[in-house]
């Protein structure tokens, strides 16, 4: 077999002109918050209803003096339709839960935070811009990204969408390749509700997990989908909960009569993005400027690659062992040799963690005589 360590193949030479992506970011996380006397039970709810406010409030104040556009999402439902797309928003997200604290420590309130922002066309200084956000705000405020929260990146090609078989590129890439790239991630968000594995949990990884089809034929299956909303309704769930996917296609969605008569309808003509959920909450600037690169570069190599060869390579080097052929590996095959070095990195240092704590949990396990 081909050495799956090579360079995937050379791109085809192409005379069109290389489009250009945009991204966009949405950042979860709790901001702490010194608690409110609230004698009064019954405006319990009113009192955290008024304080979250006041704290996006605060944060998007503190944005508009850094030059940053923003606004908050409670004072989005006063604005008239039709506002423009280029400012940060400041919303709340009830699943992000707050971070245990310890018996007698001085108790805060946690306000939990997504922080959206618009859209920026790809490039260096877009990726400054958005690391310089995360700074202003880790520096400004108590901050803390609990294991419920995530960093999401949208991908965009402006507003156009994809043509079909770039996602079907993206996505076979993606799903031959998921468990390598499932060690770039904590273990909190693999096999995560809200971030479910395309092997684990699509309605083609069901397929394959009933013995309905051989893995390396789900290759096949991808690229035998005629349109995106077959491409969506076969990497989503069964449920039509697809955005809980760790690639969520949901926004690239045409609207259609299905077969059972249902009609959908797309809301908005604006928003057709590839939404990348596995990464865990974060507000370091330099991990969230890897993250957006590498899933930016995913789209790019999906849009240039030759279709054909990738398909033939994909269907060698799906059932191979993640520890022949691990996610750095890959990342260097797809031409992405600064992602591939930053994220060896970062798995060296997760292993170091967890290799402390597994002798720091042997030594007390020792002094308590177990």
């Amino acid at each position: 077999m081909e050495d799956p360590k090579a360079p995937l193949i050379p791109l085809e030479p192409s005379t069109e002109p290389k489009p250009e992506l945009t991204f966009g970011i949405e950042i979860e996380f709790v901001v702490a918050t010194a608690p409110v006397n609230e004698i009064d039970p019954q405006k319990a709810h009113r009192r955290r209803k008024d304080r979250a406010d006041s704290a996006k409030r605060h944060m998007v104040k503190t944005l508009t003096r850094a030059g940053f556009r923003a606004i908050a999402d409670p004072d989005m439902k006063k604005e008239p339709e039709g506002m423009p797309l280029n400012r940060w928003i400041v919303t709340e997200d009830p699943t992000i839960e707050p971070p245990p604290q310890d018996f007698g420590m001085f108790k805060y309130t946690f306000v939990p935070v997504e922080v959206q922002s618009p859209p920026y066309l790809m490039s260096e200084g877009s990726l400054r811009e958005v690391q310089r956000c995360c700074h202003l705000i880790t520096q400004t405020y108590r901050t803390c990204s609990p294991e419920s929260s995530g960093l999401h990146v949208h991908v965009g090609n402006r507003t156009q969408g994809f043509p079909l078989q770039t996602v079907q590129n993206l996505m076979a890439i993606l799903f031959a390749f998921e468990p390598a790239l499932e060690m770039l991630y904590p273990e909190h968000r693999r096999n995560n509700p809200w971030c479910l594995p395309l092997r684990r949990k699509s309605v083609l990884g069901q397929l394959i997990e009933h013995s309905k089809i051989e893995l390396r034929d789900s290759i096949d299956v991808i690229y035998k989908t005629t349109s995106i909303n077959q491409l969506i309704k076969l990497l989503g769930v069964c449920d039509d909960s697809g955005w809980k996917m760790t690639i969520n296609l949901q926004h690239l969605k045409e609207s259609e009569t299905d077969e059972d008569g249902y009609v959908f309808v797309r809301k908005d003509e604006v928003k057709r993005t590839i939404e990348f959920r596995q990464h865990e909450g974060t507000l370091d600037p330099e991990a969230v400027h890897h993250y957006v690169k590498a899933c930016v570069n995913f789209v790019e190599f999906a849009q240039e690659v030759s279709t054909p060869k990738l398909r033939e390579w994909l269907r060698r080097t799906i059932d191979i062992n993640v520890e022949e052929f691990p996610a750095v590996a890959l990342l260097h095959a797809m031409k992405m040799p600064h992602s591939a070095l930053y994220y060896e990195r970062k798995i060296a240092e997760r292993e170091d963690t967890l290799k402390w704590d597994q002798v720091i949990l042997d030594s007390h396990g020792d002094d308590m005589g177990m």
